[in-house]
């Protein structure tokens, strides 16, 4: 298992618990933590941990994650982010599923809100996360192009020579969508499967939504370019005008505050795409 990790140090232990609290015994995994040179005590909590612990210098969540597969020693990657929390059948789901669909490249699953010690943002952005996702219920194989069943970068598995062959995830975005869309274009067959559940510990403050935000919206663009899906100028005018819409719908919703913070989400998220078209960096593979 490979866990990206930067400045976590207050959320990487409820990773980490989470997953030796699992149903696997502890020999039959790895967990290996790369830390993307954090400046807080991650690296130290981590070492609490029966882990191996990586560090990857270079930013973004792409290098981290690389090199996490470079050195898994498993021929399946599960992945999963250091403020995330996993179920305690999560690893053994996993497992299980790669020995009955043995032609199956990657599964991944839903990723919901952490239902502990919320803050209000937390619990709003949460929900907002979760009706913007319209998660499939039954198994659906991922269909390149597609956002519909896609697999997340805090909740799949991979095998792991299907993932050195693509060349791994983009860098330094690293964004789970490009991978993805590359794998289901070359006839990868990945699957959504809604029983491969995870939790995820949602930014607790505007600052941190605006940066998440706007790096997938960047994320998001440069996606949609490789993939030649329309980035222009229409595109662009597009992104302007949803937060301008969702504003002017704003009287007539019953939780504004929800609603602000979902404009705030979609403004942030828009400008990292506008951001995204005029400053394209080529991603030639990773490995």
């Amino acid at each position: 298992m490979v866990i990206p990790a930067f400045n976590s140090a207050s959320t990487i232990s409820l990773t980490l618990s989470s997953i030796f609290s699992n149903d696997l015994p502890k020999e039959s995994y790895e967990v290996l933590v790369v830390d993307n040179d954090s400046s807080d005590e991650t690296v130290e909590v981590a070492k609490k941990y029966p882990v191996k612990v990586y560090h990857c210098p270079k930013r973004g969540i792409g290098p981290p994650r690389n090199l996490g597969i470079r050195n898994a020693t498993g021929d399946i990657v599960c992945l999963t982010d250091s403020d995330c929390v996993v179920e305690k059948q999560w690893l053994k789901k996993i497992r299980d599923f790669f020995k009955q669909h043995p032609d199956a490249d990657g599964i991944g699953g839903p990723v919901y809100p952490y239902a502990r010690g919320q803050n209000k943002i937390q619990k709003l952005t949460g929900e907002l996360f979760v009706e913007d996702q319209f998660f499939p219920q039954e198994l659906k194989e991922v269909q390149n192009s597609s956002m519909v069943g896609v697999l997340f970068g805090s909740n799949s598995a991979y095998k792991k020579d299907v993932l050195l062959r693509a060349g791994g995830y983009c860098e330094p975005g690293g964004s789970n969508l490009e991978l993805v869309w590359r794998l289901a274009s070359l006839k990868r067959k990945l699957f959504f499967n809604p029983a491969i559940r995870v939790s995820h510990i949602f930014p607790s403050g505007l600052r941190s939504i605006f940066k998440q935000q706007f790096r997938w919206g960047v994320q998001s663009t440069d996606m949609r370019r490789r993939h030649k899906v329309h980035t222009g100028t229409k595109d662009s005018i597009y992104f302007l005008y949803l937060p301008v819409k969702r504003f002017l719908s704003l009287p007539f919703q019953t939780d504004l505050e929800k609603e602000l913070l979902h404009l705030f989400q979609l403004a942030s998220y828009d400008l990292g795409r506008i951001y995204g078209i005029s400053n394209f960096d080529s991603c030639p593979p990773s490995f």
